[in-house]
């Protein structure tokens, strides 16, 4: 059995209250607050059974421990959001959705929110650590699992758009080739705090006494001439290699921001024929640089290969090994990774390049945070010397997403950067290893 901490006893007590007077309640933790022991602590009040917990893949093995360690095991059950699908039309006495921000998406309601819809229940726990990381209109299909917006229909098709005209400044962007398209990500805070306050729990570090502070370390490194040279292609012309071929093909500005992020991680994702890998540079560098104990984040599966084959037997994606286990190197996909996993006993996070969007970066640097941590949490970022990636720290930094119009503002410089990379460096190792065994380099 666990003894909550007295902040924990004090959001249990104000959300075991929401959930009797009003069957709801929104639970808002910062990262290693203990919000799940807070929530399995309210079934515990309501002594309640056949109860649900919908949580990310990567998070369900922690969550099961504290169900453990709780003694609930034969009235919790957890699954996550992809499973979600195999339960509509079940009843629940309480259903708690953690991350709940990940069902926000609007202003079309996304296919998680409806999952949860299907589902027959009387009480409704939101949690997450970041309730609306990109615009407060990601509060609204969160809030439409209760009925805090009651002028309108739970199932409403048109729910949102008749919200936003209340609740956001509507506007217009261009986005791909022009279109021209609504915007509703500019909502009114005030008004949208005013209405969900009431129903709001939250827990913050400083509360719970955190006292270690999170150390962020840029290493830039220098990728080979090929790397350099292929980025600036794409950058110019939008095209490497001819269309029957290993072509690349970028003919938007979107997909020239996601090409970039490939090769300057050393790889890229062909027209027909796959994955090529070319420039192991940034993998080695971690390998040679950190010693202690090491969790790797990454984003695309050629940079899990590349990881699996230097860092070999060591590897594993299981943070409860990593933690019990010296001798690990975790590595995880940044957003599968980024929320609900504990990563608390590694020395060093790194982050292999660094993904466009800020809750990446604001979650995946908390990993390694927990009570009682009595060194600093050293986070490293390994980007590529004289690329995008330095500049799209800077945007994400200041909690927003890297988009677009950022990389026009940067496109100039990047290519001047890339062009005199190329025309400093004399002749490297360009390191080919091709994914499909029958290519020929």
């Amino acid at each position: 059995m666990i003894e909550l901490r007295e902040y924990q006893k004090e959001a249990t007590e104000k959300l075991t209250r929401l959930c009797v007077d009003h069957g709801y309640g929104y639970l808002s933790g910062e990262c290693r607050t203990g919000k799940t022991l807070v929530a399995l602590s309210v079934v515990k009040n309501m002594d309640e059974d056949k109860v649900l917990i919908i949580t990310k893949k990567k998070a369900i093995s922690s969550i099961k421990k504290d169900i453990d360690l709780m003694n609930l095991v034969d009235k919790v059950v957890v699954t996550n959001f992809e499973q979600l699908k195999n339960f509509e039309g079940t009843s629940w006495n309480i259903v708690i959705v953690d991350e709940a921000h990940s069902v926000g998406a609007f202003p079309k309601p996304s296919q998680r929110q409806q999952n949860i819809l299907k589902l027959r229940y009387g009480i409704i726990i939101l949690m997450s650590g970041t309730p609306s990381p990109e615009s407060w209109s990601q509060l609204y299909h969160q809030f439409a699992l209760t009925n805090v917006w009651s002028e309108y229909s739970r199932y409403g098709r048109n729910g949102f758009y008749r919200w936003a005209g209340d609740y956001v400044e509507i506007k217009e962007k261009r986005v791909g080739t022009g279109i021209v398209v609504k915007d509703y990500s500019d909502a009114y805070v005030n008004v949208i705090k005013r209405d969900i306050e009431p129903f709001m729990v939250y827990m913050t570090q400083k509360e719970a006494g955190f006292s270690q502070e999170i150390e962020e370390n840029v290493h830039l490194v220098k990728m080979s001439k090929r790397t350099y040279r292929l980025a600036l292609r794409i950058i110019k012309t939008g095209v490497i290699g001819k269309s029957k071929g290993r072509s690349v093909l970028a003919d938007t500005g979107v997909k020239v921001m996601s090409k970039l992020k490939q090769l300057f991680n050393g790889h890229v994702i062909t027209e027909r024929h796959g994955t090529v890998i070319f420039d192991k540079s940034k993998v080695e560098y971690i390998r040679d640089t950190f010693k202690g104990k090491t969790a790797i984040m990454y984003c695309y599966k050629a940079e899990e290969k590349m990881l699996k084959k230097v860092f070999g037997d060591r590897v594993t994606e299981d943070a409860v090994e990593f933690n019990s286990n010296d001798d690990k190197v975790f590595i995880g996909q940044v957003k599968s990774s980024r929320e609900g996993v504990n990563l608390s006993s590694a020395d060093d996070v790194v982050f292999l390049g660094i993904d466009y969007s800020a809750l990446s970066y604001l979650q995946g640097r908390e990993r390694a945070s927990y009570l009682g941590r009595d060194r600093s949490n050293k986070v490293h970022y390994i980007f590529a010397e004289k690329s995008i990636e330095p500049k799209v720290f800077e945007v994400v930094q200041s909690k927003e997403n890297y988009t677009i119009n950022h990389y026009r503002g940067h496109r100039a410089a990047i290519s001047e950067e890339a062009n005199r990379q190329i025309r400093k460096r004399g002749v490297d190792g360009d390191q080919v290893d091709y994914v499909q065994q029958s290519w020929i380099a």
